[in-house]
């Protein structure tokens, strides 16, 4: 298969059915594959040959449709870069991946100049927006308008289709190489196991879709036909008012997200009832959340998906184990059809059900590599597979449970500690909205574990209050030896929680 098959499809079983919602802005799939057909020309036209990437520095719009479809009708890489990061990481992307054509809307424009002279390698800028398009750049529309329509290459198999920097929260960014078969791999083995989005049905993109989690929600989408609303970013009232007006029915969110979306003081008078689907991954969810969400959207099957950039999507929570509730509800599900998960010691070997070891994941739906380095590669795909770096266990029927990223596991008086688990036991106290567990240094027992809480509003809890509550879920050692209360937990723009930033920030101060 290849990536652009999904838009021959729906241009050929529904052509005038509106494809993409943005704004005021509606287009059909005869309109979007159009569109995309020139784009394509304008590409080649511009010297973009089969395996140059191209790059893409905006705010969530109907244009993703369009660059992602566009770059691989012409076997171009798409490579959406991160808006949240300075110019300085911006550039370097952009060098380390020699992208030589980059797109930009009216909130990155300003930006031209100084990543013309960051950047040498940078020889086409081209602008999209409401605003004038500042000279020296190239006009989006202008460029779709005076070009005709070219062929699809319809490549897929091993062509690298997305380029996608990871985060930079952990040290120099590095490029992950998504294959056409990867994406197709991880999105039709989903799909099938979990109908995550209906067929001819609307879906929410809210989540910044130069990361994986949003990008495979976008093309659920289109694998089985429908609709989808492009917002510029997450914002509760957004999701809420979109959901209402376009009778959204799938919604892909991250923890913090759909907490955000339920706590709204003005959820109630806003009509829900169209979602169907309700996705939630990237982070780990409490269960106090998960109920919530539950009674939020009872109309709707609820599925969570845990995976990472080098792999897609790998395993999945059905809805059918939110609805038993239970322990298998901390739980990240089981690896879907075509893909195989395995929870492995420091040896490579297999560890039985409930033994704590690294995640492994093998199949096609596997990166290629990273960009320009080999030896990162090769240490992390070893004998075919995939090493996450995520800490985690297996039970009897192969659910996984994830407890920590291996380096944030805290050692406390010779005791490993995953945070996980302390996280979910002090989200259960009904004071608390949200909390991230870090482990801290700590003269008597070598690391401490520390547990950073944002309060509900209106509500108030002690130290001393939260480790007594988190001592009756779990056992004493493992309950937070000191807390701190803040009004907001730093986020990555994909809403995870940054430990890295709150660990540094209390070890310097």
């Amino acid at each position: 298969m290849y990536l652009t098959q999904a838009l021959h499809r729906a241009l050929q079983q529904a052509p005038d059915r509106p494809m993409s919602i943005c704004g005021e802005r509606v287009r059909t799939t005869r309109e979007v594959a159009d569109r995309v057909a020139r784009l394509a020309a304008a590409f080649q036209d511009l010297g973009v040959e089969k395996g140059d990437r191209v790059g893409l520095l905006a705010l969530n719009s109907d244009h993703y449709q369009e660059f992602f479809f566009g770059s691989w009708w012409t076997g171009a890489m798409a490579h959406p870069i991160n808006t949240r990061w300075a110019p300085a990481e911006i550039a370097y992307a952009l060098s380390d991946s020699d992208t030589q054509v980059l797109l930009v809307d009216d909130n990155f424009a300003h930006l031209g100049p100084e990543l013309r002279g960051r950047v040498p390698g940078l020889r086409t800028l081209i602008h999209f927006g409401d605003g004038p398009t500042p000279e020296g750049m190239l006009d989006y529309e202008e460029l779709i308008a005076r070009h005709e329509p070219v062929p699809d290459l319809r490549l897929g198999g091993d062509n690298v289709a997305l380029l996608l920097y990871t985060g930079g929260t952990t040290g120099t960014p590095k490029g992950v190489m998504v294959t056409d078969r990867g994406l197709q791999t991880s999105m039709t083995s989903s799909l099938c196991l979990n109908q995550s989005a209906l067929t001819d049905g609307v879906s929410l993109i809210s989540a910044p879709l130069f990361h994986v989690g949003a990008i495979t929600g976008w093309y659920s989408q289109n694998l089985v036909g429908g609709t989808l609303v492009f917002l510029p970013n997450f914002t509760p009232e957004g999701v809420l008012q979109a959901i209402q007006q376009h009778r959204v029915t799938s919604i892909t969110l991250v923890p913090v997200m759909v907490q955000m979306v339920c706590n709204h003081p003005g959820f109630a008078s806003y009509d829900t009832s169209s979602v169907q689907r309700v996705v939630y991954g990237a982070a780990g969810s409490p269960e106090s959340l998960l109920h919530l969400a539950m009674r939020s959207f009872p109309q709707a099957r609820f599925t969570q998906g845990y995976g990472m950039t080098e792999t897609c999507v790998l395993t999945s929570l059905r809805h059918e184990d939110h609805v038993r509730g239970g322990p298998r509800l901390r739980s990240a599900g089981r690896s879907t059809p075509a893909i195989e998960v395995a929870v492995v010691g420091p040896d490579g070997v297999p560890l039985p059900p409930g033994e704590v070891g690294e995640i492994v994941t093998r199949g096609d739906h596997v990166m290629a590599g990273y960009w320009g380095k080999p030896e990162l590669t090769a240490a992390t795909v070893r004998d075919a597979w995939m090493h996450t770096g995520d800490g985690g266990y297996l039970d009897e029927d192969g659910y996984l449970y994830i407890v920590d990223r291996l380096k944030d596991m805290i050692i406390t008086g010779g005791e490993n500690v995953y945070s996980a688990e302390v996280e979910n036991a002090v989200s259960s106290h009904p004071a608390v909205a949200s909390c991230a567990v870090i482990g801290l240094p700590d003269d008597h027992w070598g690391e401490r574990v520390h547990a950073v809480i944002v309060l509900k509003p209106g509500q108030s809890a002690t130290a001393e209050e939260i480790r007594a509550h988190a001592k009756t879920q779990i056992a004493g050692y493992k309950a937070p030896r000191s807390a701190e209360f803040i009004e907001s937990l730093p986020l990555s723009p994909v809403g995870k929680i940054l430990k890295r930033d709150l660990r540094e920030a209390r070890v310097e101060g």
